[in-house]
């Protein structure tokens, strides 16, 4: 595209109301880098000491200008309050005028053992976390199940129009197997355990790289908007998304 039909292109775009301009400004300049307010906070729980505690921020960015970046986070060991701050980069226009969604999963990190409040949008939204204390009773580690390897979660509607999650992942030796997976609703989090059978101790499993995708039906009475479903890993991580609900009539 020559330069004359480029301008024409972004002139039309301007008429039209799609790209705001912002006089003045160069594509080259240094972008700014600014607070953005979340729509929601999702915070699981059921996490030890012993865990790396994640919290997911979930919202849109005013227009196509600002790109997501790190966060700013602030935990105060007096208060035990967390603060988190979604930061963006807004760079000079023109720009498209429309919501671009966003979710953040953010790593908040092995905490002690007590009770948190985490805020975002300068405290306007809040919820409340509780660290349990590491009772060291699992048999595997650290964890007291062992999980299944998960690398992926997505949630959709099966063939009779339930919601259900599709976990996916890899297993690495013959002897892993589901037991089952545990679902445990708080709220507008949905948490699943995808938990494995007993593996013998005498190292005869044999090494594979096997994947594998398990589909678990969802609560009926999830709350409409957006939730999320939060699952347990066997690398100490856990996955996460971030999914709407629509309402039924």
């Amino acid at each position: 595209m020559n330069s004359k039909i480029a301008t024409f292109a972004i002139f039309a775009a301007l008429l039209s109301g799609t790209v705001q301009a912002q006089p003045g400004s160069r594509h080259h300049e240094v972008a700014d880098l600014v607070a953005i307010d979340s729509v929601d906070l999702f915070v699981p729980n059921g996490f030890d000491a012993n865990d790396e505690i994640v919290v997911v921020l979930d919202g849109y960015l005013p227009n196509s200008c600002y790109r997501l970046t790190r966060p700013e986070i602030n935990i105060d060991p007096a208060t035990h309050v967390i603060k988190i701050t979604q930061q963006a980069r807004h760079f000079p226009g023109p720009c498209i005028v429309t919501l671009v969604p966003f979710t953040n999963i953010i790593h908040v990190g092995a905490l002690d053992a007590g009770s948190y409040l985490v805020s975002t949008n300068k405290g306007i939204l809040t919820k409340n976390l509780n660290v349990e204390r590491d009772l060291g009773t699992g048999t595997y580690g650290p964890d007291d199940f062992l999980y299944a390897p998960v690398d992926a979660v997505s949630v959709s509607k099966s063939a009779d129009g339930q919601l259900e999650a599709k976990i996916q992942g890899r297993f690495t030796n013959d002897c892993m197997e589901f037991k089952e997976v545990r679902v445990l609703t708080k709220g507008r989090v949905i948490e699943l355990l995808p938990i494995l059978k007993d593996i013998a101790a005498d190292g005869a499993c044999r090494p594979i790289e096997q994947p594998f995708t398990k589909s678990v039906r969802l609560p009926d009475d999830l709350v409409v908007g957006r939730n999320l479903v939060h699952v347990r890993s066997l690398n100490g991580s856990s996955i996460n998304a971030v999914f709407s609900v629509a309402p039924t009539y």
